[in-house]
């Protein structure tokens, strides 16, 4: 059976799912980014699992170097046409971030928006981990970006329902079996659409395990986009800064 992810990104619906999270909110993730890693113009930067390229488009933007990966052909044609109004230039690879290697070193790695989770087992989720790592120059970066599991759980919204174009988009979320679970329903000009998100549930403990497992050294964990310091009770994210 294909896994969820692959029919779900690649459908035109995805974007207006998110078209929420726009260019503001990527300019404030990547100023908060360069401030922590205090990392150099023109350095070389792997944005995996990039989707529509927001957030490397905002890097490419300030002088950095890009290299883009997703699985979606769908989210990286988007992505390729943003870049090109945007007027940078991006080097977009389609892959699966589980095996993805090439030769090239990296002085940062990113992996935002919670594009973590997906598979089915721990240990093809924690594959990014040494993705990331094998990519990395010696003393570079990687900054994960995933939802607290705390906040998660105890702010989940059930239904929510979004007026557009035609029709509604809406969303069904329950947490079952250690995985948030969303079923989207997408009713427009009269066609009904059904898709489905699968996310497993971490706590930060066990990402901060696996990643020292994989030889990281965690740096600083905040709790937004802000830069503000992660406090499980009351922050929505977890913001992981580690080193090589």
């Amino acid at each position: 059976m294909a896994e969820w992810f692959v029919s779900w990104f690649e459908s035109e619906e995805y974007l207006n799912v998110y078209k929420h999270r726009d260019e503001k909110e990527a300019r404030q993730l990547v100023e908060s980014i360069i401030s922590i890693t205090n990392i150099k113009n023109k350095s070389k930067i792997l944005d995996l699992a990039c989707g529509a390229g927001r957030h490397s488009i905002e890097f490419a933007k300030k002088g950095f170097l890009l290299t883009a990966v997703d699985l979606s052909e769908n989210l990286l044609n988007n992505a390729k046409g943003n870049a090109i109004n945007a007027e940078v230039s991006i080097d977009f690879i389609r892959a699966d971030i589980r095996d993805f290697c090439i030769d090239n070193k990296f002085d940062l790695a990113l992996n935002l928006f919670t594009s973590f989770g997906y598979f089915e087992s721990d240990e093809e989720n924690f594959k990014v981990f040494k993705t990331a790592y094998n990519h990395l120059n010696k003393n570079g970066f990687f900054v994960f970006d995933y939802f607290n599991k705390k906040h998660l759980e105890e702010n989940l919204i059930p239904n929510s329902s979004l007026r557009i174009e035609g029709g509604e988009i809406i969303q069904k979320r329950r947490i079952e079996n250690g995985r948030v679970i969303k079923n989207i329903i997408i009713k427009k000009n009269g066609y009904e659409k059904h898709f489905k998100e699968s996310v497993k549930i971490y706590s930060l403990d066990e990402i901060k395990s696996i990643l020292e497992m994989t030889k990281f050294k965690v740096k600083d964990i905040y709790g937004s986009f802000d830069k503000s310091k992660f406090d499980e009770n009351i922050s929505d994210r977890i913001i992981i800064l580690a080193e090589k």
